[in-house]
């Protein structure tokens, strides 16, 4: 069972977060986990709703996690960027070696710690650092690197995870149940 982590920093994309958290966790195979970039575990999106991590950054050894999820939304990327501890975590995922998935705004956090240097990726227009070259497209994957572009493309970002964390199989085996095509059981 492979194990994420997605950060919650106030003013996250909601959509970002849980839409990602629901299609890892359809596979059975991906154990997901919210940790709070702040001081406590109920944090607000930037649609006003609140959400409950299971924990508050810190509180939890990292390296129980394979791999780190970093959803967009102006305010929430801002706080990424001003908290230390979640800088640390982000650091300490890509020092381990351990895939950093950033979506919308987020992007420019890898970018302004230099991990996008040398990368094609995507993220929200306005928000490129870095000296990666920036691709006008949903999702884009370059080795370990999975980027997105916004919100609209939050379940392409996610199954391209799933793609690369688990292979094509196990994203041929969501497609009928996201999709709706599943044949009922009798």
């Amino acid at each position: 069972m492979k194990r994420a982590l997605i950060l919650l920093a106030e003013g996250f994309e909601e959509t970002e977060a849980i839409a990602t958290h629901d299609v890892l966790t359809r596979t059975h195979e991906i154990e997901v986990s919210y940790a709070a970039v702040g001081d406590s575990t109920e944090v607000r999106s930037s649609m006003g709703s609140l959400l409950k991590a299971n924990f508050v950054l810190g509180e939890e050894p990292l390296s129980n996690y394979d791999f780190l999820v970093l959803p967009g939304g102006k305010l929430g990327v801002m706080n990424l960027k001003g908290s230390k501890r979640a800088i640390e975590a982000i650091k300490g995922f890509h020092d381990d070696g351990k895939p950093v998935y950033a979506i919308c705004a987020a992007p420019s956090v890898l970018g302004e710690l230099g991990y996008l240097d040398g990368k094609r990726y995507t993220c929200f227009p306005g928000f490129q650092a870095g000296k990666g070259t920036y691709v006008d497209e949903g999702v884009v994957t370059d080795g370990e690197l999975i980027t997105g572009h916004s919100m609209a493309f939050t379940i392409a970002f996610a199954e391209a995870i799933v793609r690369k964390q688990l292979g094509e199989e196990s994203l041929a085996r969501l497609a009928p149940g996201m999709q709706g095509t599943a044949k009922p059981k009798q």
